[in-house]
Protein backbone atom coordinates (compact mmCIF):
# COMPACT_ATOMS: atom_id res chain seq x y z
CA UNK A 1 0.00 0.00 0.00
CA UNK A 2 1.26 3.71 -0.69
CA UNK A 3 1.87 5.33 2.44
CA UNK A 4 0.39 8.87 2.88
CA UNK A 5 2.10 11.79 1.04
CA UNK A 6 3.40 14.77 2.83
CA UNK A 7 3.10 17.46 0.28
CA UNK A 8 -0.08 15.81 -1.39
CA UNK A 9 -1.88 16.27 1.83
CA UNK A 10 -0.27 19.76 2.68
CA UNK A 11 -1.13 21.17 -0.52
CA UNK A 12 -4.73 19.58 -0.03
CA UNK A 13 -4.84 21.45 3.07
CA UNK A 14 -3.55 24.87 2.00
CA UNK A 15 -6.20 24.97 -0.83
CA UNK A 16 -9.11 24.28 1.40
CA UNK A 17 -7.62 27.07 3.42
CA UNK A 18 -7.55 29.23 0.60
CA UNK A 19 -11.15 28.68 -0.20
CA UNK A 20 -11.92 29.75 3.33
CA UNK A 21 -10.10 32.67 3.07
CA UNK A 22 -11.38 33.56 -0.29
CA UNK A 23 -14.93 33.33 0.91
CA UNK A 24 -14.04 35.15 3.96
CA UNK A 25 -12.97 38.04 1.30
CA UNK A 26 -15.93 38.34 -0.75
CA UNK A 27 -18.59 38.71 2.18
CA UNK A 28 -15.89 40.63 4.74
CA UNK A 29 -15.65 42.75 1.52
CA UNK A 30 -19.18 43.19 0.56
CA UNK A 31 -20.39 43.76 4.53
CA UNK A 32 -17.91 45.98 4.95
CA UNK A 33 -18.99 48.19 1.86
CA UNK A 34 -22.64 47.67 3.01
CA UNK A 35 -22.02 48.78 6.19
CA UNK A 36 -19.41 51.18 6.27
CA UNK A 37 -17.01 49.24 8.62
CA UNK A 38 -13.53 49.62 7.51
CA UNK A 39 -12.16 47.36 10.30
CA UNK A 40 -13.99 44.61 7.19
CA UNK A 41 -13.01 46.04 4.45
CA UNK A 42 -9.75 45.91 5.33
CA UNK A 43 -10.12 42.64 6.53
CA UNK A 44 -11.43 41.66 3.30
CA UNK A 45 -8.20 43.04 1.83
CA UNK A 46 -5.91 41.08 4.01
CA UNK A 47 -7.94 37.72 2.99
CA UNK A 48 -7.35 38.50 -0.78
CA UNK A 49 -3.63 38.84 -0.17
CA UNK A 50 -3.69 35.73 1.61
CA UNK A 51 -5.30 33.78 -0.91
CA UNK A 52 -2.79 34.76 -3.20
CA UNK A 53 -0.02 33.41 -0.67
CA UNK A 54 -1.78 30.26 -0.12
CA UNK A 55 -2.17 29.31 -3.61
CA UNK A 56 1.64 30.57 -4.65
CA UNK A 57 2.26 28.10 -1.55
CA UNK A 58 0.11 25.40 -3.21
CA UNK A 59 1.82 26.01 -6.47
CA UNK A 60 5.18 25.91 -4.92
CA UNK A 61 4.06 22.18 -3.83
CA UNK A 62 3.29 21.50 -7.88
CA UNK A 63 6.18 22.26 -8.46
CA UNK A 64 8.37 20.43 -5.79
CA UNK A 65 6.45 17.32 -6.61
CA UNK A 66 7.32 17.82 -9.95
CA UNK A 67 10.94 18.45 -9.78
CA UNK A 68 11.43 15.68 -7.34
CA UNK A 69 9.29 13.14 -10.06
CA UNK A 70 6.70 12.58 -7.29
CA UNK A 71 4.98 9.63 -9.20
CA UNK A 72 2.78 8.72 -6.25
CA UNK A 73 0.92 12.15 -7.24
CA UNK A 74 -1.67 11.18 -9.99
CA UNK A 75 -0.98 14.77 -12.06
CA UNK A 76 2.58 14.19 -11.85
CA UNK A 77 2.31 10.59 -12.92
CA UNK A 78 0.69 11.80 -16.35
CA UNK A 79 2.48 14.59 -17.40
CA UNK A 80 6.03 14.75 -15.91
CA UNK A 81 8.74 12.16 -16.27
CA UNK A 82 12.43 12.20 -15.02
CA UNK A 83 13.65 12.16 -18.64
CA UNK A 84 12.40 15.39 -19.73
CA UNK A 85 14.20 18.97 -19.32
CA UNK A 86 13.50 20.56 -16.48
CA UNK A 87 12.13 23.50 -18.40
CA UNK A 88 9.49 20.94 -19.93
CA UNK A 89 8.34 19.60 -16.28
CA UNK A 90 7.65 23.15 -15.39
CA UNK A 91 5.85 23.21 -18.38
CA UNK A 92 3.85 20.34 -17.44
CA UNK A 93 2.41 22.33 -14.12
CA UNK A 94 0.02 23.85 -17.05
CA UNK A 95 -0.27 20.85 -19.15
CA UNK A 96 -3.15 18.76 -18.04
CA UNK A 97 -6.82 20.05 -16.94
CA UNK A 98 -5.78 20.17 -12.95
CA UNK A 99 -2.71 22.11 -13.14
CA UNK A 100 -4.00 24.57 -15.88
CA UNK A 101 -7.09 25.12 -13.58
CA UNK A 102 -4.90 25.67 -10.60
CA UNK A 103 -2.41 28.12 -12.60
CA UNK A 104 -5.72 30.04 -13.40
CA UNK A 105 -6.48 30.10 -10.01
CA UNK A 106 -2.89 31.17 -8.88
CA UNK A 107 -2.71 34.24 -11.55
CA UNK A 108 -6.04 35.48 -10.35
CA UNK A 109 -4.91 35.39 -6.73
CA UNK A 110 -1.53 37.06 -7.32
CA UNK A 111 -3.17 39.70 -10.35
CA UNK A 112 -6.02 40.66 -7.92
CA UNK A 113 -3.75 40.99 -4.62
CA UNK A 114 -1.64 43.40 -7.18
CA UNK A 115 -4.45 45.40 -8.25
CA UNK A 116 -5.75 45.60 -5.15
CA UNK A 117 -2.79 46.80 -3.45
CA UNK A 118 -1.86 49.59 -6.25
CA UNK A 119 -5.61 51.06 -6.04
CA UNK A 120 -6.41 50.46 -1.91
CA UNK A 121 -6.19 54.13 -1.43
CA UNK A 122 -6.82 56.13 -4.67
CA UNK A 123 -10.50 54.03 -5.15
CA UNK A 124 -11.49 53.48 -1.32
CA UNK A 125 -15.26 53.27 -2.57
CA UNK A 126 -14.71 50.70 -5.49
CA UNK A 127 -11.54 49.05 -3.76
CA UNK A 128 -14.15 46.54 -1.61
CA UNK A 129 -16.91 45.43 -4.23
CA UNK A 130 -13.34 45.21 -6.35
CA UNK A 131 -12.06 42.27 -4.39
CA UNK A 132 -15.44 40.93 -3.80
CA UNK A 133 -15.74 40.81 -7.34
CA UNK A 134 -12.27 38.81 -7.98
CA UNK A 135 -12.51 36.83 -5.09
CA UNK A 136 -15.76 35.70 -6.25
CA UNK A 137 -14.25 34.26 -9.20
CA UNK A 138 -11.72 32.62 -7.40
CA UNK A 139 -13.77 31.20 -5.09
CA UNK A 140 -15.27 29.34 -7.95
CA UNK A 141 -12.28 28.05 -9.63
CA UNK A 142 -11.28 26.97 -5.84
CA UNK A 143 -13.99 24.57 -5.42
CA UNK A 144 -13.64 23.02 -8.77
CA UNK A 145 -9.96 22.16 -7.82
CA UNK A 146 -11.02 21.01 -4.34
CA UNK A 147 -14.39 19.02 -5.17
CA UNK A 148 -13.70 18.04 -8.73
CA UNK A 149 -10.31 18.07 -10.21
CA UNK A 150 -8.00 17.53 -7.02
CA UNK A 151 -4.55 17.99 -8.11
CA UNK A 152 -3.19 16.77 -5.32
CA UNK A 153 -5.23 13.12 -5.80
CA UNK A 154 -2.38 10.13 -4.90
CA UNK A 155 -2.38 6.75 -5.77
CA UNK A 156 -3.85 4.46 -3.43
CA UNK A 157 -2.14 1.39 -3.92
CA UNK A 158 1.59 0.63 -5.41
CA UNK A 159 3.27 4.01 -6.61
CA UNK A 160 4.44 4.15 -10.21
CA UNK A 161 7.87 4.18 -10.67
CA UNK A 162 7.95 6.16 -13.76
CA UNK A 163 5.54 9.13 -15.49
CA UNK A 164 3.53 9.15 -18.86
CA UNK A 165 5.24 12.58 -19.46
CA UNK A 166 4.08 15.52 -21.29
CA UNK A 167 2.14 15.03 -24.73
CA UNK A 168 5.36 14.95 -27.11
CA UNK A 169 3.79 17.80 -29.38
CA UNK A 170 3.50 19.98 -26.67
CA UNK A 171 7.66 19.75 -25.86
CA UNK A 172 8.40 22.63 -27.56
CA UNK A 173 9.52 25.98 -27.23
CA UNK A 174 6.73 27.70 -28.59
CA UNK A 175 4.20 25.52 -26.22
CA UNK A 176 6.33 25.97 -23.46
CA UNK A 177 5.56 29.76 -23.72
CA UNK A 178 2.35 30.05 -25.57
CA UNK A 179 0.13 28.89 -22.76
CA UNK A 180 1.50 30.94 -20.30
CA UNK A 181 1.16 34.03 -22.24
CA UNK A 182 -2.51 33.10 -23.09
CA UNK A 183 -3.25 32.72 -19.60
CA UNK A 184 -2.00 36.16 -18.55
CA UNK A 185 -4.10 37.88 -21.03
CA UNK A 186 -7.04 35.81 -20.30
CA UNK A 187 -7.00 36.15 -16.32
CA UNK A 188 -5.82 39.46 -16.25
CA UNK A 189 -8.81 40.62 -17.99
CA UNK A 190 -10.64 39.91 -14.42
CA UNK A 191 -9.26 42.97 -12.96
CA UNK A 192 -11.37 45.54 -15.30
CA UNK A 193 -14.23 43.74 -15.13
CA UNK A 194 -13.96 43.25 -11.54
CA UNK A 195 -13.68 47.68 -11.60
CA UNK A 196 -16.42 47.87 -13.83
CA UNK A 197 -18.68 46.04 -11.67
CA UNK A 198 -17.61 48.10 -8.87
CA UNK A 199 -18.24 51.33 -10.77
CA UNK A 200 -21.83 49.74 -11.17
CA UNK A 201 -22.68 48.63 -7.87
CA UNK A 202 -21.63 51.78 -6.13
CA UNK A 203 -22.87 53.89 -9.25
CA UNK A 204 -19.49 55.62 -8.75
CA UNK A 205 -19.39 55.74 -12.91
CA UNK A 206 -17.14 58.58 -13.67
CA UNK A 207 -14.27 58.13 -15.50
CA UNK A 208 -11.95 57.85 -12.52
CA UNK A 209 -12.12 53.55 -12.98
CA UNK A 210 -11.14 53.73 -16.46
CA UNK A 211 -7.61 55.31 -15.45
CA UNK A 212 -6.84 51.90 -13.11
CA UNK A 213 -8.51 49.70 -16.05
CA UNK A 214 -6.54 50.99 -18.64
CA UNK A 215 -3.16 49.82 -17.59
CA UNK A 216 -4.91 46.19 -17.20
CA UNK A 217 -6.55 45.90 -20.35
CA UNK A 218 -3.38 46.61 -21.80
CA UNK A 219 -1.32 43.93 -20.41
CA UNK A 220 -4.11 41.78 -21.14
CA UNK A 221 -4.47 42.97 -25.12
CA UNK A 222 -0.42 42.05 -25.26
CA UNK A 223 -0.58 39.22 -23.50
CA UNK A 224 -3.18 37.69 -25.72
CA UNK A 225 -2.17 38.82 -28.46
CA UNK A 226 1.57 37.34 -27.33
CA UNK A 227 -0.19 34.13 -26.94
CA UNK A 228 -2.12 33.61 -30.15
CA UNK A 229 1.36 34.95 -31.62
CA UNK A 230 3.19 31.96 -30.25
CA UNK A 231 0.87 29.33 -30.83
CA UNK A 232 0.26 30.10 -34.36
CA UNK A 233 4.15 29.88 -34.83
CA UNK A 234 3.78 26.52 -33.11
CA UNK A 235 1.11 25.31 -35.36
CA UNK A 236 3.50 26.19 -38.26
CA UNK A 237 6.76 24.16 -36.80
CA UNK A 238 4.97 21.38 -35.33
CA UNK A 239 1.38 20.50 -36.66
CA UNK A 240 2.07 22.28 -40.40
CA UNK A 241 -1.21 23.87 -40.23
CA UNK A 242 -0.77 26.65 -42.47
CA UNK A 243 -2.51 29.46 -43.75
CA UNK A 244 -5.62 32.03 -42.53
CA UNK A 245 -8.14 29.82 -40.42
CA UNK A 246 -6.45 26.64 -40.44
CA UNK A 247 -6.11 26.14 -36.53
CA UNK A 248 -8.38 25.08 -34.60
CA UNK A 249 -11.45 26.03 -32.36
CA UNK A 250 -8.90 26.58 -29.24
CA UNK A 251 -7.50 29.27 -30.55
CA UNK A 252 -10.49 31.13 -32.06
CA UNK A 253 -11.82 30.62 -28.94
CA UNK A 254 -8.28 32.70 -27.35
CA UNK A 255 -8.86 35.50 -29.97
CA UNK A 256 -12.57 36.26 -29.22
CA UNK A 257 -11.88 38.39 -25.99
CA UNK A 258 -8.76 40.03 -28.15
CA UNK A 259 -11.30 41.57 -30.40
CA UNK A 260 -13.03 42.85 -27.82
CA UNK A 261 -10.70 44.35 -25.76
CA UNK A 262 -9.39 45.77 -29.14
CA UNK A 263 -12.45 48.09 -29.10
CA UNK A 264 -11.83 48.70 -25.56
CA UNK A 265 -8.70 50.19 -26.05
CA UNK A 266 -10.57 52.43 -29.65
CA UNK A 267 -13.93 53.36 -27.50
CA UNK A 268 -11.37 54.37 -24.21
CA UNK A 269 -9.99 57.49 -26.04
CA UNK A 270 -13.46 58.97 -26.99
CA UNK A 271 -15.08 58.39 -23.50
CA UNK A 272 -11.65 60.13 -21.65
CA UNK A 273 -11.50 63.10 -24.51
CA UNK A 274 -15.39 63.61 -25.12
CA UNK A 275 -17.32 62.00 -22.07
CA UNK A 276 -18.97 60.15 -24.86
CA UNK A 277 -19.27 55.66 -25.07
CA UNK A 278 -19.90 55.39 -21.12
CA UNK A 279 -22.16 52.26 -21.82
CA UNK A 280 -20.53 50.92 -24.70
CA UNK A 281 -17.12 50.37 -22.44
CA UNK A 282 -18.98 48.88 -19.91
CA UNK A 283 -20.46 46.39 -22.39
CA UNK A 284 -16.58 45.59 -23.51
CA UNK A 285 -15.43 45.55 -20.43
CA UNK A 286 -17.53 43.00 -18.99
CA UNK A 287 -18.10 41.20 -22.29
CA UNK A 288 -14.11 41.01 -22.70
CA UNK A 289 -14.25 39.27 -19.32
CA UNK A 290 -17.07 36.55 -20.31
CA UNK A 291 -15.39 35.44 -23.24
CA UNK A 292 -12.41 34.69 -21.44
CA UNK A 293 -14.52 32.49 -19.11
CA UNK A 294 -16.18 30.78 -22.35
CA UNK A 295 -13.20 30.42 -23.81
CA UNK A 296 -11.95 28.63 -20.54
CA UNK A 297 -15.04 26.27 -20.59
CA UNK A 298 -14.59 25.63 -24.66
CA UNK A 299 -11.22 24.10 -23.50
CA UNK A 300 -12.28 21.94 -20.40
CA UNK A 301 -15.34 20.97 -21.33
CA UNK A 302 -15.25 19.14 -24.29
CA UNK A 303 -17.39 20.90 -26.01
CA UNK A 304 -15.24 21.58 -29.13
CA UNK A 305 -13.20 18.38 -30.58
CA UNK A 306 -9.59 20.23 -30.44
CA UNK A 307 -5.85 18.95 -30.14
CA UNK A 308 -5.73 21.60 -27.38
CA UNK A 309 -8.52 20.00 -25.34
CA UNK A 310 -8.43 18.15 -22.32
CA UNK A 311 -11.28 16.19 -22.71
CA UNK A 312 -14.91 16.15 -22.04
CA UNK A 313 -16.10 16.67 -18.62
CA UNK A 314 -19.66 17.30 -18.08
CA UNK A 315 -19.30 18.51 -14.48
CA UNK A 316 -17.26 21.24 -15.59
CA UNK A 317 -19.49 22.58 -18.58
CA UNK A 318 -22.16 23.07 -16.11
CA UNK A 319 -20.40 24.21 -13.57
CA UNK A 320 -19.05 26.79 -16.04
CA UNK A 321 -21.93 27.00 -18.27
CA UNK A 322 -24.02 28.32 -14.10
CA UNK A 323 -21.63 30.41 -13.61
CA UNK A 324 -21.02 32.42 -17.12
CA UNK A 325 -24.85 33.06 -16.92
CA UNK A 326 -24.39 34.14 -13.55
CA UNK A 327 -21.99 37.06 -14.11
CA UNK A 328 -24.45 37.80 -17.47
CA UNK A 329 -26.94 38.35 -15.89
CA UNK A 330 -25.62 40.24 -12.79
CA UNK A 331 -23.23 42.30 -15.20
CA UNK A 332 -25.91 43.43 -18.12
CA UNK A 333 -28.27 43.12 -15.51
CA UNK A 334 -26.82 46.14 -13.23
CA UNK A 335 -25.66 47.78 -16.76
CA UNK A 336 -29.11 48.03 -18.06
CA UNK A 337 -30.32 49.53 -14.03
CA UNK A 338 -27.41 52.02 -14.20
CA UNK A 339 -28.48 53.60 -17.87
CA UNK A 340 -29.73 56.54 -16.20
CA UNK A 341 -26.37 57.56 -14.94
CA UNK A 342 -24.34 56.65 -18.12
CA UNK A 343 -25.61 59.30 -20.21
CA UNK A 344 -22.76 60.50 -22.31
CA UNK A 345 -21.41 64.86 -21.71
CA UNK A 346 -21.87 65.42 -25.34
CA UNK A 347 -23.25 63.40 -29.02
CA UNK A 348 -22.00 62.66 -32.24
CA UNK A 349 -21.34 65.71 -34.18
CA UNK A 350 -21.25 63.88 -37.62
CA UNK A 351 -21.36 60.55 -39.50
CA UNK A 352 -17.68 62.53 -40.65
CA UNK A 353 -16.66 62.61 -36.98
CA UNK A 354 -13.67 60.66 -35.70
CA UNK A 355 -15.91 59.79 -32.87
CA UNK A 356 -18.39 58.00 -35.13
CA UNK A 357 -14.94 56.15 -36.91
CA UNK A 358 -14.13 54.64 -33.48
CA UNK A 359 -17.59 53.43 -33.21
CA UNK A 360 -17.89 52.48 -36.44
CA UNK A 361 -14.37 50.23 -35.98
CA UNK A 362 -15.83 48.88 -32.69
CA UNK A 363 -18.78 47.42 -34.34
CA UNK A 364 -16.83 45.75 -36.95
CA UNK A 365 -14.92 44.13 -34.05
CA UNK A 366 -18.05 43.08 -31.80
CA UNK A 367 -19.40 41.45 -35.40
CA UNK A 368 -15.83 39.82 -35.77
CA UNK A 369 -15.69 38.16 -32.23
CA UNK A 370 -19.69 37.13 -32.43
CA UNK A 371 -19.57 35.57 -36.23
CA UNK A 372 -16.33 33.58 -35.09
CA UNK A 373 -17.90 32.12 -32.01
CA UNK A 374 -21.10 31.43 -33.40
CA UNK A 375 -19.04 29.70 -35.90
CA UNK A 376 -16.48 28.12 -33.79
CA UNK A 377 -19.77 26.95 -32.06
CA UNK A 378 -21.60 25.78 -34.39
CA UNK A 379 -20.86 22.15 -35.51
CA UNK A 380 -21.49 21.63 -31.71
CA UNK A 381 -25.04 23.87 -31.90
CA UNK A 382 -25.99 21.47 -35.18
CA UNK A 383 -24.93 17.88 -33.29
CA UNK A 384 -27.42 19.50 -30.46
CA UNK A 385 -30.26 20.35 -32.68
CA UNK A 386 -30.46 18.26 -35.57
CA UNK A 387 -27.81 14.53 -34.39
CA UNK A 388 -25.35 15.96 -37.48
CA UNK A 389 -22.63 17.66 -36.80
CA UNK A 390 -21.68 20.36 -39.39
CA UNK A 391 -17.90 21.23 -39.31
CA UNK A 392 -17.10 24.97 -40.47
CA UNK A 393 -14.15 24.95 -43.44
CA UNK A 394 -11.95 27.34 -44.03
CA UNK A 395 -13.33 28.93 -46.83
CA UNK A 396 -16.29 29.92 -44.84
CA UNK A 397 -14.48 31.82 -42.49
CA UNK A 398 -12.80 33.42 -45.41
CA UNK A 399 -16.03 34.16 -46.93
CA UNK A 400 -17.34 36.39 -44.04
CA UNK A 401 -14.05 37.40 -42.73
CA UNK A 402 -12.69 38.93 -45.99
CA UNK A 403 -15.19 42.22 -45.94
CA UNK A 404 -14.86 42.74 -42.31
CA UNK A 405 -11.24 42.69 -42.46
CA UNK A 406 -11.11 44.86 -45.32
CA UNK A 407 -13.17 47.48 -43.24
CA UNK A 408 -11.10 47.49 -40.75
CA UNK A 409 -8.15 48.17 -43.13
CA UNK A 410 -10.30 50.78 -44.47
CA UNK A 411 -10.86 52.41 -41.20
CA UNK A 412 -7.20 52.33 -40.62
CA UNK A 413 -6.66 54.82 -42.43
CA UNK A 414 -9.01 56.72 -42.55
CA UNK A 415 -10.64 56.62 -38.97
CA UNK A 416 -7.78 58.95 -37.72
Amino acid sequence: MNTANPVADFGEVVLLLSLVVTTWSVAASIAGARQHNRRLIHSGIYAAYGSAALLSLASSMIFFAILANDYSIKYVHHYSDATMPWFYKVTSYWGGLDGSMMFWAWLLALFGAVAIFVNRERHRELIPWVVAFLMLVLDFFLVLLIFEKRPFDTFLTETPTTGKGLNPLLQNPYMATHPPSLYIGLVSSAVPFAFAMAALVTRNLDDSWLRSVRRWVLISWFFLSLGLTLGMLWAYEVLGWGGYWGWDPVENAGALAWFTSTAFLHSLIVQERRGMLKVWNIFLVLTSFLLTMLATFMTRSGVVQSVHAFGSDPVLKWSFLGFIGFLALLGYGLLVVRLPLLQSRSNLESWLSREFAFLVNNWILLAAAIFILVATLFPTLSEAVTGTRITIATPFYTQWMTPIGLALLFLTGVGP
